[in-house]
């Protein structure tokens, strides 16, 4: 079958088609004429009801669907709040372990801590170098953490990593000294997000209720005109 073919049969097919809406359409429009006045009535009190329906159902999901993203983009900003100053600065990874740095906490091969504004870290380099022949090479480079209760920690590192674990350590005291103001930017950013996601969910309840209302309320009108439109239909009966 070639293409002229099957384009012929694509077009008989669509014409066919075309036939049956048309035949369809004059079928219900000759339903329709022989109608008495008050049947056409009814007939077109249940298609304004049919399209009232579908009106109103397509609002109360409209409505539904702004709210559920107001909420959610809300939402998304209150996590984004809960998340300042969890991005890391720095890492450095060792024959021990590995340290790493956010604004908020220290990692280290011992566990988490979180940053305080009396947290030090300094680097020291440690051991010697092998003296003799088949004597062992010390030398290391310690990374010393303290806490203000005077509790500390040692991570040993290589010494060429002497100038990352120094980086690291400086990095260390600068998050100390800023600890306080992250946290502060945290805590406002978290209380505005949270009125926002409270916000959000207030309205958008509001906004589905007066919208639930609206269909109810239009519902209701569209089936009073049916019952109306059906009543006189059968006054007409039975006279």
């Amino acid at each position: 079958m070639d293409t002229t073919q099957v384009l012929i049969i694509v077009a008989a097919v669509a014409v066919a088609l075309l036939l049956i809406i048309i035949a369809l359409r004059l079928a219900a429009r000759r339903r329709v004429k022989a109608m008495t006045p008050e049947q056409r009535d009814l007939h077109y009190a249940e298609r304004a009801r049919k399209k009232r329906v579908s009106e109103l159902k397509a609002d109360l999901k409209a409505v539904e669907k702004d709210g559920q993203r107001a909420v959610k983009d809300a939402r998304s900003r209150l996590e984004s709040a809960l998340a300042i100053g969890t991005d890391q600065i720095d890492a450095v990874k060792g024959p021990s372990g590995t340290v790493a740095l956010t604004s908020r906490t220290l990692e280290t091969p011992s566990g988490t801590r979180d940053v305080t504004p009396d947290l030090s870290a300094e680097a020291t380099a440690a051991g010697s170098p092998a003296t003799a022949e088949g004597a062992a090479d010390t030398r290391r480079v310690d990374l010393v953490i303290s806490d203000a209760d005077g509790t500390a920690e040692t991570v040993a590192f290589r010494p060429d990593q002497e100038s990352d674990v120094r980086g690291f350590a400086a990095r260390v005291g600068a998050a100390a000294h800023s600890v306080d103001e992250v946290l502060r930017q945290r805590d406002d950013a978290v209380r505005e997000a949270e009125e926002a996601v409270t916000a959000a969910t207030e309205q958008a309840t509001v906004r589905m209720n007066e919208a639930q209302a609206r269909y109810d309320k239009g519902i209701a009108e569209a089936d009073e005109k049916v019952r109306a439109a059906e009543a006189t239909v059968r006054e007409r009966r039975i006279r």
